[in-house]
């Protein structure tokens, strides 16, 4: 993340009203509304750290010609710790850990017919790990995730699951490839195409060098 940039309105009127001045007056990337409460709405995006300002005073002035108060904070942190970036991420991500444990434990007072019925259960919970994952992908994604399921499935399978994500969360995944053509305000204007193939072409190759091994 190179900038982050926040505003903070009251209401979700200027919120909205802020948003859309912040992506045209620069080239910057929508990361989050969030709901604070009591009627506070914070709105952050990310880009370069010109841009980010740029994007940030437009929003504030903005909210600002809505009405007087309507403003309440605004704030530009240039290059943050990458510790930072987790608070941020896309809405999708937030919610992607619907299931936590499984139906597991149906504890039957019957007596004696659950002991030589227990061998079934755990074969079925033994061949359903892999369904919650494919569950989360689009949601809980990361560069590490995707090296996993690349190991695991191949370049195919991956490309099915990102296929799926959003320009928005392909753009923020594709930030963690310096190894990619593509960097910073590229990576910022490329469209789900473009960033599908790079995508495509990287972890091609990682495949191409496995098999040379």
């Amino acid at each position: 993340m190179q900038a982050l940039g926040m505003i903070e309105t009251r209401g979700l009127l200027a919120s909205i009203e802020a948003a859309d001045a912040m992506l045209k007056a620069a080239d910057v990337t929508l990361l989050d509304r969030t709901k604070v409460g009591g009627g506070l709405v914070t709105i952050s995006v990310t880009g370069d750290v010109a841009a980010v300002k740029a994007a940030v005073g437009a929003g504030a002035a903005a909210a600002e010609r809505l009405g007087g108060g309507l403003l309440v904070t605004q704030h530009v942190i240039a290059r943050p710790q990458q510790d930072v970036e987790p608070l941020f991420r896309p809405p999708e991500e937030k919610a992607a850990k619907p299931e936590e444990i499984p139906e597991e434990q149906p504890s039957d007072e019957g007596g004696e017919e659950p002991l030589p019925q227990e061998p079934e259960p755990t074969q079925e919970l033994e061949q359903e790990p892999e369904q919650p994952e494919q569950k989360q992908a689009v949601g809980q994604i990361s560069r590490e995730w995707c090296d996993a399921l690349f190991r695991q499935e191949g370049t195919a399978r991956l490309m099915e699951v990102l296929g799926s994500c959003s320009v928005v969360k392909l753009r923020y995944l594709a930030r963690s490839y310096p190894e990619f053509e593509i960097a910073g305000r590229a990576i910022s204007k490329a469209n789900r195409s473009r960033l599908l193939k790079e995508f495509e072409r990287w972890y091609d190759r990682q495949a191409a060098e496995q098999t040379a091994q």
